[in-house]
């Protein structure tokens, strides 16, 4: 009996240790919306390191009979990724195409949407890899993980207003160097346009 309640201890713990390494971020940023949407319907960002200090990323958008959204390397100066389609006023049909370092190639892939009564669910197919996440009502965070093993790839959390002034900020964080930075800021932003700015009131 003792052995297997030493036995059962070791393997949770085990479990434990593994779930944590498996939420380690190995990647940090804060993004904020640069300016409210006044002049235009679509929200361009920055995203800063984890103390909101240095400028890593800029998304900038377009709006006309087709919205785009621009990423690019704010050290590098060089663009690594795009997004194009429409995901506004109830409407979604988004086509992405993102730089892959590791092949140095762009690779295209698309990103579905599927509304529930209390939850939307979004799916990124990108390069043989395909993501799930999903936005419920009432909760900040968004977690991206991998469809066919479940694991957690990256999230972004919505601050609140008290916290973040007049302007929109997420804390976005990756955990896995498998997958570009892009297609976590890139769903970021369009998850945004899609769901905050439908109702924004400000």
């Amino acid at each position: 009996m003792l052995k297997k309640l030493i036995l059962f201890l070791l393997l949770s713990l085990i479990l434990a240790i593994k779930c944590a390494k498996s939420e380690t971020a190995v990647r940090s940023y804060v993004v904020k919306e640069d300016k409210p949407p006044t002049l235009k319907p679509l929200t361009d960002f920055t995203a800063y390191d984890s103390r909101e200090k240095d400028r890593i990323y800029l998304l900038r958008t377009t709006s006309s009979d087709i919205d785009t959204i621009t990423l690019f390397d704010y050290r590098a100066r060089t663009m690594i990724g795009n997004v194009e389609g429409e995901w506004i006023n109830g409407i979604f049909n988004v086509s992405l195409s993102i730089y892959d370092p590791k092949s140095d190639k762009w690779v295209d892939g698309i990103m579905t949407l599927v509304r529930g009564l209390l939850s939307y669910t979004y799916k990124l197919n990108w390069n043989n890899q395909r993501l799930v996440m999903k936005s419920k009502s009432f909760t900040k965070t968004i977690k991206i993980y991998d469809e066919s093993t479940n694991q957690l790839m990256g999230q972004f959390r919505y601050r609140s207003f008290w916290r973040s002034g007049t302007k929109y900020k997420y804390d976005v964080k990756i955990f896995t160097n498998k997958l570009p930075d892009a297609i976590f800021l890139l769903s970021m932003t369009v998850v945004h346009h899609s769901e905050k700015l439908v109702d924004d009131k400000r």
